[in-house]
């Protein structure tokens, strides 16, 4: 697990009933001969490190080629082996999804794992088959395209087009047009085991080039756990600042109310976003808070000077990708 510093930690639980720009930056991990990070805001600048006969330029190409390309783009560079090294390393830097300029499987599983275990960012690989997805199965923060023109680098358009939108604006299926991207000609049964498999193809639907679904390999709808990241990513920002800022926060009344309102603050930019549902009844955002005052709490934590009296739940707001239209007719 990556400790992060901060004085401010956010704990979701995911129950289940019966942008920041940050957030959609990606990372290529490429094999070198040391351990570095660094960042790219155009290929010009990528050119200087990696010829544009390598496998990360072409990575990078295509994320910059999409619509709604990141503002940069950041490149890990990891010894034989050591991959996971790398990721620990530099997993509190900006970058929320990481590819592989050179999908090895054990490379992908090390990385997906590690991501799987912070429940932070996401990994995106491409296979060229959906046998390939099988060590991965589990993991809910990985989305697997099987493609069979790896050189496409569909990772990379998918990540490029949709990632770096508003989080909770957008949904990961149906994503058309993708810059550089060929859509499959499959059959129904292909595409089938594809997503039985927890991947995503490349398809055209109504004659429109387009992602088949948009969930990671355990089944997690993509969206839904971006906007799981904002909000958590959100509230530690908000409050680390408050704390940084304020010259002094009161342990009353007065201190838990200004946390409070950080935090219902930053509830209704989600619900505005769209990753907070609606109350069907009043229309409003769907979330509560609950924020205990000085006598409900420890005597050690007051001393400590450490408040655990703020909590929250939301809905998720989810999302329409499929319709089923019922008519009659009358003869």
């Amino acid at each position: 697990m990556v400790e992060t510093i901060t004085d401010v930690r956010v704990h979701i639980s995911v129950l289940y009933p019966s942008p920041r720009v940050g957030l959609g930056r990606p990372a290529i991990f490429v094999k070198g001969t040391g351990l570095a990070y660094k960042e790219y805001t155009t290929l010009e600048e990528l050119k200087t490190d990696f010829a544009d006969t390598t496998e990360t330029f072409a990575k990078a190409k295509t994320l910059l080629a999409q619509k709604n390309k990141p503002d940069l783009i950041a490149v890990v560079t990891f010894e034989e082996g050591k991959i996971l090294a790398a990721a620990e390393e530099y997993f509190l830097k900006s970058w929320h999804f990481a590819l592989l300029a050179e999908n090895k499987a054990a490379d992908a599983l090390a990385l997906s794992n590690l991501i799987e275990e912070n429940k932070f960012k996401f990994a995106v690989f491409q296979f060229a088959t959906a046998a390939e997805i099988a060590p991965l199965v589990k993991n809910t923060r990985t989305i697997a395209l099987v493609h069979s023109k790896i050189e496409e680098n569909l990772d990379a358009a998918l990540v490029g087009d949709v990632a770096s939108l508003p989080v909770g604006s957008a949904t990961w299926k149906g994503r058309h047009k993708l810059e550089g991207i060929t859509a499959e000609m499959l059959k129904v049964s292909e595409i089938d085991a594809i997503q039985k498999a927890g991947g995503l193809c490349y398809i055209e639907k109504a004659g429109i080039p387009q992602t088949s679904e948009g969930k990671t390999v355990s089944g997690e709808f993509i969206d839904s756990i971006h906007g799981d990241d904002w909000i958590k990513a959100t509230i530690e920002t908000r409050l680390q600042k408050l704390l940084t800022e304020t010259d002094k926060i009161t342990f009353d009344a007065r201190g838990i109310a200004l946390l409070q309102g950080e935090l219902t603050t930053v509830l209704n930019e989600g619900f505005a976003n769209g990753i907070i549902d609606s109350n069907d009844e009043t229309g409003e955002a769907n979330y509560s808070i609950t924020a205990l005052q000085r006598p409900d709490l420890s005597d050690d934590d007051i001393a400590k000077r450490n408040y655990k009296g703020l909590s929250f739940r939301y809905k998720r707001s989810g999302a329409i990708h499929s319709v089923d239209v019922y008519g009659e007719i009358e003869v």
